[in-house]
């Protein structure tokens, strides 16, 4: 019978012996239900329903909930939950938490349980991130929510703890590789920096340790060439063509040009590695460039007089505003260059060095003739140690350090250099900023 209904129990025997009597006939009668039952009825399935849809929500809401009681046992779990961890709720019902955590971690979740019950506040509650020890789950880190439900009706039992977990895996993942990125990357910088430090002690040995012997053997070579000078009138022997020579000047003239090359292998193969180091100090200067481009014109022809056999040729364009710049870069990036338009152009041709006025720059041209560079060697000439192997009629030499000398320098005075070879002529172009900011890497 439901609570709605009341029943009435009917008789119908006749008078005599109970144990000679036949059996009683009994009858079921629903009296009639009032409204007020019925809305009981109504308002109970309602109710009935809400707590049945609310339980399927708690039961898949994408998230992990336990209750739990004050020894830290589950009392219930919902199905969610349970199948992210890897289990069934049953298999978690009445079991410790504290199995589902690292070993690591489940000091510091005791540490929180208890906090959260000797807090002051009538409904405290904890966060906290822990790592999960689940065999079957994806979920590595979770997030935390600690919080006391007592008992309303019986406030004197002990309270369920609410379990409340947020997978924060993916998050804590990243977390855990950008703290590996930067410790990587710390590491990386402080080896860089120890390298740098002991590549700069290198050079500075190195500096000292090769160049000094090479000072001492090109000083020795002098001091021969001023004796053989004396004793056999060696200058006019060094005047004459190679082929009337002695044995003596030719042996004389290969021991200082190779004393020569080398030592400007060296130079620029140390001032290389400082451009890459950062090691040389910057001077910039106001650098008049009519008067300037003269002079170093006339110091490479006189320092160069054997070698040099063309024709220099200067077209400067008037009234050219001053240049900031590094004076001793830029005097080598030209003694370079022209040192090349000699090695490899023929006696009788013409050097052409220009500067004129392009927009924000000055642009200088150094055009020999004789020679030209196949296009499928251009895009090499700049790199460390590449000669071309087709281009030294003359058996000049060359270290192939000297345009990558070239191009670092004027990069660091932050402009540009080209190069174009076609119809038996090889031209470069250097653009070089009237306003600019040395850049220094």
């Amino acid at each position: 019978m439901s609570l709605n209904q009341r029943s009435l129990w009917h008789q119908t025997r006749e008078p005599q012996d109970t144990l000679s009597a036949p059996p009683a006939c009994l009858e079921l009668v629903a009296e009639r239900t009032s409204d007020l039952e019925l809305y009981t009825a109504e308002m109970l399935r309602r109710t009935q329903a809400e707590l049945q849809w609310y339980r399927t929500l708690y039961e898949n809401t994408p998230a992990i909930y336990f209750s739990l009681n004050a020894a830290g046992r589950i009392v219930s779990v919902n199905q969610f939950g349970a199948n992210c961890l890897g289990y069934t709720p049953e298999q978690l019902i009445k079991t410790s938490v504290f199995n589902l955590f690292e070993p690591t971690d489940q000091q510091k979740l005791a540490e929180a349980l208890i906090k959260l019950f000797s807090a002051t506040h009538p409904s405290p509650s904890i966060n906290g991130e822990y790592r999960l020890n689940c065999p079957d789950s994806e979920i590595t880190w979770v997030k935390i929510l600690l919080q006391i439900a007592p008992d309303q009706e019986y406030p004197e039992k002990s309270p369920v703890i609410l379990m409340m977990c947020e997978d924060i895996t993916v998050n804590k993942q990243q977390e855990v590789s950008q703290q590996t990125s930067q410790t990587t990357m710390q590491a990386q910088l402080a080896e860089i920096e120890s390298l740098s430090h002991l590549k700069e002690e290198f050079l500075s040995t190195v500096s000292h340790e090769l160049r000094t012997p090479l000072t001492n053997m090109k000083m020795a070579i002098q001091m021969l060439g001023i004796a053989l000078n004396k004793e056999q009138n060696f200058l006019v022997e060094m005047a004459k063509p190679p082929a009337e020579r002695s044995k003596a000047s030719r042996y004389f003239e290969i021991l200082d040009n190779e004393c020569d090359r080398e030592i400007n292998l060296i130079n620029n193969f140390l001032d290389l590695q400082r451009l890459d180091s950062n090691a040389k100090p910057w001077v910039l200067e106001t650098i008049q460039v009519q008067q300037w481009l003269w002079r170093v014109v006339e110091l490479f022809q006189a320092r160069n007089r054997a070698m040099c056999k063309q024709k220099m040729r200067l077209v400067i364009a008037p009234n050219l505003p001053p240049l900031a710049g590094d004076p001793f870069s830029l005097e080598r990036i030209f003694i370079e260059l022209l040192t090349n338009a000699c090695k490899f152009s023929p006696p009788d041709a013409e050097i052409t060095i220009s500067a004129q006025l392009k927009l924000q720059n000055i642009q200088f041209q150094v055009i020999n003739s004789g020679v030209e560079i196949a296009s499928a060697e251009l895009p090499q000439i700049f790199e460390k140690f590449y000669r071309i192997p087709s281009n030294d009629p003359w058996k000049q030499g060359g270290t192939g350090l000297g345009l990558a000398l070239v191009q670092k320098l004027i990069k660091q005075l932050a402009g540009t250099i080209e190069v174009e070879s076609e119809s038996n002529r090889t031209c470069f172009t250097i653009q070089l900023p009237l306003h600019r900011q040395v850049s220094k890497k």
